[in-house]
């Protein structure tokens, strides 16, 4: 019995040896690695260092090629990246409702131009010009261009109207609500986001580049040196203000919708010519105003030829009067010493 238990004793005794020598292994693993990540951290440290002490003895003159190429690569990374998550953004919004009720570009999150053709025939031409006035000015847009024609069937007028985006779906309703004979319209809405963002990162870039061409010219002492980084830092601020223009422009036709709106209002005379219900008086009144159309272009015609003769008259008569006068006076002259005949 005692054997037994010594022999069970020496067991538990080598079995505990044994457990502490494998948590001493394990100890030493995780030592001999945190060892390694340490040498490669202070590797990595010793190469930025040597990285950091190349950059500071670069020369001035050569810093600019180097920068331009960095920038160039960090301007195309970021233009790629920027470009496809405004991607992605633009897609993830709802497509623009086939109604009137168009949502603004903001509610969706996306850069969307709203742009409108609409076309109206009304029976007073005047009235309708005052509440398209008023629209606008209720609406908070205003009048980019307005053209006027008046002719022998028709008088209409040509609104190009800009309007706050988040008020297009509201003003084209209001504009429909408008006493009119017909109605056609057409809408479509551009999506900029992507251009937008592409323009942000390109736009960074160019700033990058031109803080360090400013940095590079405080530190030049060559005059040739200064004239180049002067000549090069113009063409990248020119960029830079081109890169702001298109944004700007961008900005602005997001923030208000264009509108073309034509109004039309019939004359007598097209009611005539397509059939219409009018009545003797209106069409006798008609057929005068067109014969006295015509008489109007008739004059007009003679006025106009008049007026492109008239200097070649005032020549022919400055010139023939006097040689008038002469061939008359001689012809007198001669006749007069002619010796009469028995």
């Amino acid at each position: 019995m005692q054997r037994n238990r010594k022999g069970k004793g020496k067991g538990k005794h080598w079995l505990a040896v044994a457990l502490l020598a494998l948590a001493a292994l394990a100890a030493g693993c995780s030592g001999s690695g945190g060892s390694s990540a340490d040498r490669a951290s202070s590797g990595t440290a010793e190469m930025m260092s040597y990285g950091t002490a190349n950059v500071a003895t670069e020369t001035p003159a050569e810093a600019p090629m180097a920068d331009m190429n960095v920038v160039e690569a960090e301007e195309g990374a970021a233009a790629g990246g920027d470009a496809s998550s405004g991607g992605a953004a633009s897609g993830a919004g709802a497509a623009p409702p086939g109604g009137t009720a168009v949502a603004p570009a903001a509610a969706q999150g996306r850069m969307l131009i709203y742009k409108a053709n609409v076309t109206m025939e009304v029976e007073s031409y005047a009235d309708t010009y005052t509440a398209v006035q008023n629209l606008i000015h209720l609406s908070g847009g205003y009048l980019l261009q307005f053209s006027e024609q008046a002719g022998g069937s028709e008088k209409s007028g040509l609104f190009t109207i800009k309007v706050p985006a988040a008020d297009f779906g509201g003003f084209m309703d209001r504009l429909e609500e408008l006493p009119n004979v017909g109605l056609n319209r057409s809408m479509n809405a551009q999506d900029v986001s992507e251009e937008f963002v592409d323009l942000g990162a390109r736009l960074k870039a160019k700033e990058l580049v031109e803080s360090r061409y400013l940095k590079y010219m405080e530190q030049a002492s060559r005059s040739e040196d200064l004239i180049r980084y002067t000549n090069e830092l113009a063409a990248i601020q020119e960029e830079i203000e081109r890169l702001k223009g298109r944004m700007r422009y961008l900005q602005q036709n997001v923030d208000f919708s264009t509108i073309e709106l034509r109004v039309y209002e019939r004359s007598g005379l097209g009611l005539t010519s397509q059939g219409g219900d009018a009545t003797l008086a209106d069409r006798m009144s008609a057929a005068l105003k067109s014969s006295l159309n015509a008489l109007v272009v008739v004059a007009e015609g003679v006025m106009i030829v008049v007026a492109g003769a008239l200097p070649v008259i005032v020549v022919a008569i400055l010139v023939g009067t006097p040689i008038y006068w002469f061939v008359r006076r001689r012809k007198a002259k001669n006749e007069k010493n002619r010796p009469l005949i028995p």
